[in-house]
């Protein structure tokens, strides 16, 4: 992919400069937004453009800022140009890069308030691998954050990223190099430089999984836990993620697949009722589930067995007030009653739901992390796992609340949308 073009042809995006700033909004945090990504793999698919076929599936589920990669040689038709920047961080031998905000109105039908786009050529060569935000905010400001990596000859090697500012919250997206990412350290450290002081979050294909992209304290990731990209065979990696600066208790996100090669991934808190999965940190991720996969074993135990849990291992949070919740096995058959885990005795088990002090849970956050930590109300410890490694690992209600073994990520099942209740950390 090329990046490199003549000044003459970056001349010729030159259009009139107008500015784009609006009246500065309230200050927002990350998770006020409904974020997505979604690598579109050229915007072009089998049914049509995915700007018209894919998006309007994520529009229609609340999201609001969306960042896109390989969006394709242009918006769609029916967008209006209605704008573009000046030159944004060129050098002596780079004018830069110009971003255009066009209006879209993907429901005509409907009562709607507009769409933006925010539009940056960053491919000019095959014209397919450029950026994009969608969103349903007029931003404050555009801006570009420098790339990584620069030739001897002072132009860019590699991508810079997109971000908008919506009152003192940025938002980016970012596609690092194909050849496995190395530039995203140096991008991140790019954006972080530029946001100062303020929130901000990047999102985008990173082309490295998330355990092998380097980031500095603070700054924190949010992921899926699940291949975002689908290749041939071991090739299926998770690439598409977020990075903030933000600590957001019961943040993650949720993949879902369209008509390209990635997985778009949406963004948000836990959601009371909503399924999820557990996942024993300590223990390479494996996922929490109930020992005896059946409805009807009262005093089932609660082991970690593999990376993707069966059919008893979803579960759900539901708000028995005051900051507390019962955790209920989500697969309940009919005519049986649900089954919530319990702190009775030192292991982790599973019994009918009834209310007592010993199934409900305070949820918190560990550390400077996105992982869990669960704390049994009739206890002063914490669930953990008994310190073992490997299949069958059981769940204590006797761990330490300091110790490492507490520590739980999730995995999202389902979206649950944005008004359903969150979870209190």
């Amino acid at each position: 992919m090329r990046f490199l073009v003549p000044m003459l042809a970056v001349a010729i995006l030159a259009g009139l400069l107008v500015s784009i700033a609006t009246p500065q909004r309230a200050a927002a945090a990350v998770e006020d937004y409904r974020a997505a990504t979604y690598n579109m793999q050229g915007g072009a698919g089998a049914g049509g453009s995915k700007w018209t076929t894919d998006l309007p599936q994520l529009m229609n589920d609340g999201y609001n800022v969306i960042a896109l990669q390989e969006a394709g040689p242009q918006p769609p038709a029916s967008a209006v140009l209605q704008s573009t920047s000046g030159f944004l961080s060129g050098n002596q031998q780079w004018a830069g890069w110009r971003v255009q905000r066009y209006q879209w109105d993907p429901f005509p039908r409907r009562v709607n308030l507009p769409w933006y786009i925010y539009w940056v050529r960053t491919d000019f060569g095959g014209n397919r691998v450029n950026l994009a935000i969608l969103t349903t905010h007029r931003a404050d400001s555009v801006l570009i954050a420098r790339p990584a990596f620069w030739g001897n000859n002072g132009l860019p090697t590699s991508r810079p990223a997109l971000g908008i500012r919506l009152g003192q919250t940025l938002f980016y997206s970012v596609h690092a190099l194909a050849s496995g990412g190395g530039d995203g350290r140096g991008l991140l450290q790019n954006i972080a430089a530029q946001a100062g002081t303020r929130n901000w979050a990047a999102m985008g294909d990173w082309n490295r999984v998330p355990d092998d992209l380097q980031i500095q304290r603070g700054w924190h990731k949010y992921k899926s836990g699940q291949p975002t990209h689908m290749g041939a065979g071991n090739f299926d990696r998770e690439l598409d993620y977020m990075v903030s600066n933000e600590r957001i208790a019961g943040y993650g996100g949720y993949a879902r697949g369209f008509g390209s090669d990635h997985l778009s991934v949406g963004f948000f808190r836990m959601r009371a009722n909503a399924s999820v999965q557990l996942l024993n940190a300590h223990d390479g991720n494996r996922a929490l589930e109930v020992e005896a996969q059946n409805s009807s074993t009262i005093g089932s135990s609660i082991v970690a067995n593999n990376t993707r849990p069966g059919a008893y291992g979803h579960f759900k949070f539901v708000s028995a007030g005051n900051g507390n919740y019962t955790i209920r096995v989500t697969k309940t058959e009919s005519g049986r009653a649900e089954q919530c885990l319990d702190a009775l005795d030192n292991r982790l088990r599973r019994y009918k739901c009834d209310g007592s002090s010993t199934q409900l849970f305070d949820l918190q956050q560990w550390g400077d992390t996105a992982q869990l930590r669960i704390k049994p109300l009739n206890r002063s410890t914490c669930l953990g796992d008994d310190t073992d490694f490997g299949w069958g690992t059981e769940i204590v209600t006797t761990m330490a609340c300091s110790k490492g073994e507490a520590r739980f990520n999730f995995r999202f099942d389902n979206d649950p949308g944005p008004n359903a209740p969150l979870l209190v950390f």
